[in-house]
């Protein structure tokens, strides 16, 4: 595709469908995080050209204001709702690849971060995660229940008794022996 094809593709297509595209891409968003959270991943992967392809239909009926319009340009309108689509999904790689701000931490780290969750301070629940996995992932003495109970019960919140740290420890052993055997 040239620099003019692309500048035309713009131009025919309209700041319209961009901003029905960054509609899109919000609702998508906001729908896999509270409504469809349990959906199959491979499913959602079509909303946005789904849901696009409503909207712009939507749209092209209350610009017209005839429903009639909407049928008589069906090919119009999934060609159009499938640009939007298309839009949504790259404004949303986008944004997950340049502007989201991950946390530094890894999957593993992730899951023992949130096991430890309301057990250690909020502003030590990193350094607590990252300590904790690096001790299990290097452990070679099979010792590594012991190893997580001592760095828990040294940045242990207040409240937290000895036994809840036992139970704490072995819940994280036992979730990333699982993890690993997936």
């Amino acid at each position: 595709m040239t620099f003019i094809q692309i500048i035309d593709l713009f131009t025919f297509y309209g700041v319209d469908i961009a901003i029905l595209a960054a509609a899109t891409a919000i609702i998508t968003q906001v729908l896999k995080i509270t409504i469809l959270k349990k959906v199959q991943k491979k499913i959602l992967t079509f909303l946005p050209f789904t849901l696009g392809t409503l909207l712009y239909a939507v749209y092209a009926g209350v610009r017209n204001m005839s429903a009639v319009y909407v049928i008589q340009q069906y090919a119009e309108i999934i060609e159009r709702g499938l640009a939007i689509g298309s839009l949504a999904t790259l404004l949303y790689v986008l944004y997950e690849q340049f502007i989201r701000q991950k946390s530094g931490l890894s999957e593993t780290e992730q899951v023992v971060s949130a096991l430890i969750q309301g057990f250690v301070p909020d502003d030590g629940v990193e350094e607590v995660a990252k300590k904790v996995t690096d001790a299990i992932l290097k452990d070679v003495t099979g010792n590594g229940a012991k190893l997580c109970e001592e760095i828990i019960a040294d940045n242990a919140a207040e409240g937290v008794t000895e036994r809840d740290v036992q139970l704490l420890s072995k819940l994280i052993i036992e979730t990333l022996a699982h993890m690993t055997v997936q």
